[in-house]
């Protein structure tokens, strides 16, 4: 009887969580050749023949992995530009110790061009994005800040995600082994 008792408390804790997980809306965006991923609109800017336009995974920069997702498309015909060899560069403010990562193109989406650089240490970096046609180099530099790895940094929607679901699940535990207990209580004074 106990058992059953219990079993049925359990239906009762995965249904709540069941309905925890489907109230979260899904904000994730399909990034290229990383699963998911969300980038933002990191920097663009045009030079003499291109437009360059750079994203950056994750959204809030913090130590760890940075992914840039580069797009060069030409000024005049706003067609995709390919065959093109691009280095980014990343050096801490005040600094000279430079990281470096080649930025590969993508045949299903052309004109994209992706580096992934791990960033071990916070504060100001410089970016350069170096991009090589085989006639001409030119050099897009924008300066980024990575912050501290914190599960509560910029209070994201994950962190108050993550804590609530341990809540939820603790409490759930908590109740199905009181109503467990009160149950047997009462079959054993009877």
């Amino acid at each position: 009887m106990y058992y059953l008792i219990m079993k049925k408390n359990l239906k009762y804790l995965f249904f709540l969580l069941f309905i925890v997980f489907q109230t979260q809306e899904p904000s994730l965006l399909y990034g290229q050749g990383e699963g998911y991923s969300q980038y933002k609109l990191f920097h663009e800017e045009k030079t003499d023949d291109y437009f360059v336009s750079i994203s950056i995974s994750p959204k809030n920069p913090v130590v760890g992995q940075q992914i840039f997702s580069i797009n060069v498309v030409e000024n005049i015909s706003k067609n995709p530009v390919e065959n093109l060899k691009i280095q980014v560069f990343a050096t801490p403010l005040f600094n000279d110790n430079k990281k470096k990562s080649p930025a590969l193109s993508s045949a299903g989406m052309k004109g994209y061009y992706q580096a992934i650089l791990r960033l071990e240490k916070k504060g100001n970096w410089v970016m350069d994005f170096e991009i090589d046609d085989g006639k001409n180099v030119y050099m897009v530099s924008e300066q980024i800040e990575i912050f501290e790895r914190n599960r509560t940094l910029n209070s994201n929607s994950f962190s108050y995600g993550f804590i609530v679901m341990q809540l939820v699940f603790l409490f759930g535990i908590g109740f199905v082994f009181i109503t467990a207990r009160r149950k047997r209580k009462q079959l054993s004074n009877k």
